[in-house]
């Protein structure tokens, strides 16, 4: 069972986000994901990823719908033509 102090690999860490290793390596030469560089053993430099550091990643880069998405245009009259022709 997973607990949020949890320290996971790439590999789990694109199994969890449903995305390939090499995703989840271009993310973290980008930045864009919370991680932990481990230190440098020969040439290779491995790194880990806390669990609640990436729960907390992912809620603060979450998208909020948009009623567009649903075929739906907010504030407009396009919304009861929408839903008129339904």
């Amino acid at each position: 069972m997973a607990t949020e102090d949890e320290i996971m690999t790439k590999e789990q860490l694109a199994e969890l986000l449903h995305v390939s290793k090499r995703t989840v390596e271009q993310w973290v030469e980008e930045g864009r994901v919370p991680f932990i560089r481990l230190p440098r053993r020969g040439a290779k430099c491995n790194v880990r990823f806390m669990r609640a550091n990436i729960l907390r990643w992912l809620r603060r880069n979450e998208q909020k719908p948009l009623g567009k998405l649903y075929g739906l245009e907010v504030g407009n009259d396009t919304e009861q033509e929408t839903e008129e022709a339904a």
